[in-house]
């Protein structure tokens, strides 16, 4: 081996071996912020799987709600409907 170029060589190790930690610290870095994105993401959707929940039991309030209205306006139908009969009953007499 030529002792005059092994300088240079280590040089040239040692340009690549910084290249391969920069390259390695680079990496690291993009996964950090990789699991950071994940985490984050998750939690957005466990939130937003809690905000479903709350939304469908809001609409089966809602339904029943609706329902009970719903027969409430019959019941109302129904008592409208026997006082004009017995309107008409008593105007007939």
């Amino acid at each position: 081996m030529d002792n005059a170029n092994q300088p240079d060589r280590i040089e040239s190790i040692e340009r690549i071996l910084q290249q391969v930690a920069a390259a390695q610290q680079r990496s690291q870095e993009r996964h950090e912020a990789l699991a950071e994105t994940v985490e984050l993401l998750t939690r957005d959707v466990q939130q937003d799987a809690e905000n479903i929940r709350k939304d469908a039991e809001n609409i089966r309030t809602l339904a029943r709600n609706s329902q009970i209205l719903h027969d409430s306006i019959k019941a109302l139908e129904t008592i409208a409907v026997a006082h004009e009969q017995r309107i008409d009953r008593l105007e007939g007499q």
